[in-house]
């Protein structure tokens, strides 16, 4: 099935702003990670909002209750990930990722930035990109979590940041089986409360 222009960039254009945020535009990089996911989510609203599932649950407070699981279990999950990372010698990965944020913004804006960035990977990611996979008749229509995570862990190889890969392929494994169960509203809520523990409150 030939696809369109609109379609081959909303697919393909993750494989161009990761490396672009990442490292051309390092020393802005959340300013950067911002306008990369806000212009993701632009095209998923526009060109595929039909793909998008808000809620699956009865009731919006169900959705909202999952997420918050699986916020909690993702922030218990990157605790244990943190002493494997000690006790390989590779802490100097993480501490480059922290740094990446906090340098070039205050706290309070970080704070609204991680917040906008959570929301449009959600939007994109565990959306539109998902609501794809689901979408289109192949082994993987039942479990579109396995595509969408394995392509969110795929862009991530161009940071050259290995404990930023292992942590994409946690981080969408689980926002994408939450948004599999309860849709991304769930899903949204699980980014928004883990990002902000682990990188501004509690920081590992």
């Amino acid at each position: 099935m030939k696809r369109s222009a609109s379609e081959i960039l909303f697919l393909g254009l993750p494989l161009l702003l990761w490396p672009l945020s990442f490292i051309v535009l390092r020393s802005y990089f959340i300013y950067a990670m911002v306008g990369s996911t806000g212009l993701l989510a632009l095209l998923s609203l526009r060109l595929h909002p039909e793909r998008i599932h808000w809620v699956r649950t009865r009731t919006p407070v169900l959705a909202v209750l999952g997420g918050a699981l699986g916020a909690f279990v993702l922030y218990g999950l990157f605790v244990l990930g943190n002493i494997g990372t000690a006790d390989l010698g590779l802490s100097s990965y993480v501490s480059n990722v922290y740094a990446m944020i906090y340098q070039a913004s205050s706290r309070e804006i970080t704070i609204v930035l991680l917040a906008l960035i959570g929301i449009f990977e959600e939007i994109y990611w565990r959306g539109a990109l998902q609501g794809t996979v689901e979408g289109h008749p192949g082994r993987f229509q039942k479990y579109p979590w396995v595509l969408s995570t394995a392509y969110y862990t795929f862009v991530h190889i161009s940071t050259l940041n290995p404990i930023l890969v292992g942590a994409a392929m946690v981080v969408g494994l689980v926002t994408s089986l939450v948004a599999d169960r309860v849709g991304i509203s769930g899903s949204i809520v699980t980014h928004l409360l883990w990002i902000e523990a682990i990188v501004v409150f509690f920081p590992v």
